[in-house]
């Protein structure tokens, strides 16, 4: 979807989360900037999104330095639109499950994108964006929510293979899956056993894999 952003946009008209931000940098002053020079932010919520655990076993979203949590909730306090981006089937969380200074992501009008509808509905979404991003002054913010290093540690015709298995088995979104599941991977086997995780049936999980690390 960043991918048809640029197109539609301009690079310079969308921020990609820490794809963003130079290393050495404190993440948080430039989410907070970065976030605040936008005119809406795009919170990709997926089946997981919110039981998504840290190392130490607890839910990500509850930390305090989470940088997911950060750009959301600099997005809501600086009264910028919010989007939740619906993917894979996800449903909206609740109030209740939220970080007090998430609530009111629970209130903020969704969009889908389906498997079957994946074009349509991005384009869609696009079309709905227009009014907010106009040339370079104004940008659209995505959230990336999982954190990646900066560099691919699996060459690209690997991940280009891997993503094209992927889709058969959950549609379009697994070209950013797999491409964010690579920058944590030093092998192929590596990358296919996690994006594996993706797919919900065992069955379908065993015939990837099978396929996958040939």
């Amino acid at each position: 979807m960043s991918d048809d952003l640029v197109a539609r946009f301009g690079k310079a008209s969308v921020f990609m989360d820490v794809d963003a931000i130079q290393p050495g940098l404190d993440f948080r002053v430039q989410i907070w900037q970065n976030v605040g020079a936008c005119s809406v932010l795009l919170a990709l919520i997926g089946p997981s999104w919110l039981e998504c655990e840290s190392t130490l076993g607890s839910r990500r979203i509850d930390s305090t330095s989470d940088y997911v949590r950060l750009e959301i909730s600099a997005a809501l306090q600086r009264g910028i639109p919010v989007v939740p981006v619906l993917v894979r089937g996800a449903r909206m969380p609740k109030a209740d499950t939220l970080p007090d200074e998430l609530r009111d992501l629970a209130y903020r009008h969704s969009v889908e994108l389906s498997h079957a509808r994946w074009k349509s509905d991005v384009q869609l979404l696009m079309d709905a964006l227009a009014s907010h991003v106009q040339g370079n002054q104004n940008r659209v913010a995505i959230h990336d929510p999982v954190p990646h290093a900066t560099g691919l540690a699996v060459d690209e015709p690997a991940i280009q293979r891997v993503s094209h298995e992927l889709a058969c088995f959950i549609g379009p979104i697994a070209d950013v899956v797999v491409k964010r599941a690579a920058r944590r991977c030093s092998t192929l086997p590596e990358l296919c056993t996690l994006v594996s995780e993706e797919i919900e049936a065992g069955p379908d999980r065993a015939r990837f894999l099978a396929t996958c690390r040939r």
